[in-house]
């Protein structure tokens, strides 16, 4: 039983953290900070291939929204990748252990230390998503004041029941506050892949844009909210927040109820479908096409 564990957490590593490179720590942070103004900043990811969040990743975040906080001047920051094809992607969960030992000041885990200060953040924070943003980093993304997407590169995707586990980053908090009861079990249960077009209509993003048109759009914007007071800004935020956003405590029993998860049955059932998929396949085509190899996946379990 004690090999059988292991193998399974190998695969699982395998399967949905793609290679070795990606369980070390970078030697350089994957979070660097561009001042554009004195108003304005940009916080860019890079972790390539595919952009997974590893323990660096939300250590950094943290730092990062904490020293902001601290700067006055600063009313917008812009969040954005640095690596082609992927806005922040699914967390490496090869590093599951080094996610668990994270924790804030109050002995909380630093996930939700993270998502409580961008929602208690002085400035507003804006989401620049131009390519995949899945599982963890949807969850990221949807902890942002303000998502806009490329139309034509940006996708959409929680795949974390399609594997067997519960989603504990803030999207069972977050989604139905946004999209409404309905869709947001669609999203949730259905672990497929959305368009931007399609996460517009439902209000799981602010807005589609033209991908030509992304960047300048979210700059534009920037500037604008830039010249505004910031007590305004802020305390228009922080009521908003106060009746539509959820508690600290929702997204703890998030973090808590997706620890419980990794001991469920229907995991174990489809890691090794899963590992033996990404080894005939290829891991970046999987990665590429997350839920129509998630559903694939689960059908060959079926047939079992």
């Amino acid at each position: 039983m004690k090999n059988l564990k292991k193998t399974i957490s190998v695969l699982f590593a395998a399967l949905l953290f793609i290679n070795s490179a990606n369980a070390q720590e970078p030697a350089k942070s994957t979070i660097s900070i561009e001042h554009l103004t004195p108003e304005i900043c940009k916080v860019k990811f890079a972790n390539g291939p595919v952009n997974v969040i590893i323990p660096e990743t939300i250590s950094s975040l943290n730092e990062t929204v904490k020293e902001l906080s601290k700067d006055e001047r600063i009313k917008v920051v812009i969040f954005s990748s640095d690596v082609a094809g992927y806005f922040y992607n699914h967390f490496d969960l090869g590093q599951f252990p080094n996610f668990v030992k994270q924790t804030g000041a109050d002995g909380k885990p630093l996930w939700v230390e993270l998502v409580t200060n961008l929602a208690k953040a002085p400035f507003i924070t804006i989401a620049s998503i131009r390519g995949r943003t899945q599982g963890g980093g949807d969850e990221l993304a949807l902890a942002f004041d303000l998502r806009y997407a490329s139309k034509e590169l940006a996708v959409f995707n929680q795949p974390e029941v399609g594997v067997g586990l519960f989603p504990g980053g803030g999207s069972t908090n977050q989604l139905p506050r946004l999209t409404g009861r309905d869709r947001a079990l669609e999203i949730l249960i259905s672990a497929d892949d959305y368009t931007a077009d399609v996460a517009e209509r439902y209000g799981w993003i602010t807005r589609a844009i033209p991908d030509n048109q992304l960047d300048s759009f979210v700059l534009g914007l920037a500037r604008r909210i830039a010249t505004f007071d910031k007590t305004a800004l802020i305390t228009v935020k922080q009521q908003i927040n106060a009746t539509a956003s959820p508690t600290e405590s929702e997204i703890l029993n998030s973090q808590i109820e997706f620890q419980k998860s990794l001991s469920w049955p229907g995991l174990y059932l489809r890691i090794p479908v899963l590992g033996k998929m990404l080894n005939d396949v290829g891991p970046l085509k999987v990665e590429k096409n997350m839920g129509y190899y998630i559903g694939e996946a689960n059908k060959q379990l079926q047939k079992k």
